[in-house]
């Protein structure tokens, strides 16, 4: 098959499926004497299985990196399941952050709904942005305290493990 016809069955365009071959994602074709390219089914394969790595959230380094494995007979669903665990963290703390945003605009929202327009005093801007950012003012004081404190606890606990081992002769 052509390159179009690889791109069409991969659902990307002929330009990705040439980037993904410079990138080294998949292996130059061989070449009619015309210098088309010939494509076969097990490249259909191979861009199916990146794009759906790509759309689990591996970048394309580390696509690169499984199939390098794979080609060297060393199975990589070791390395999978370790970036799939990394991956997964990072997106919950994201969602964490999202909420914790969308809980904050919410509330700002709901506090500007009872506030009447008002042309801005002084060096205001607008008071209604203006309002909200005593609060959050005091909300990342407040994150940054219990940061502090969580630091200073683990600095307490590692000390005082490491105290406790002084002396003691290892077997």
């Amino acid at each position: 098959m052509h390159i179009g016809e690889l791109a069409k069955q991969g659902g990307v365009s002929v330009q990705t499926v040439r980037y993904y071959e410079r990138y080294g994602l998949l292996q130059k074709p061989e070449r009619k004497p015309s210098l088309y390219r010939i494509y076969r089914d097990n490249d259909v394969h191979r861009l199916r299985f990146i794009l759906q790595a790509k759309a689990l959230g591996f970048t394309l380094d580390e696509i690169k990196h499984i199939l390098d494995l794979s080609q060297r007979r060393r199975c990589p669903c070791g390395e999978v399941l370790k970036i799939g665990q990394e991956r997964l963290a990072e997106l919950q703390s994201q969602i964490e952050q999202l909420t914790r945003f969308r809980d904050q605009l919410a509330r700002a929202v709901m506090q500007w709904k009872k506030c009447p327009d008002e042309a801005p005093a002084g060096n205001a801007i607008c008071v209604l942005i203006e309002r909200t950012m005593a609060a959050s003012d005091s909300l990342v004081s407040s994150l940054s305290e219990r940061k502090s404190a969580k630091w200073h606890l683990n600095k307490v606990k590692s000390t005082s493990a490491r105290t406790r081992n002084v002396g003691v002769k290892s077997q």
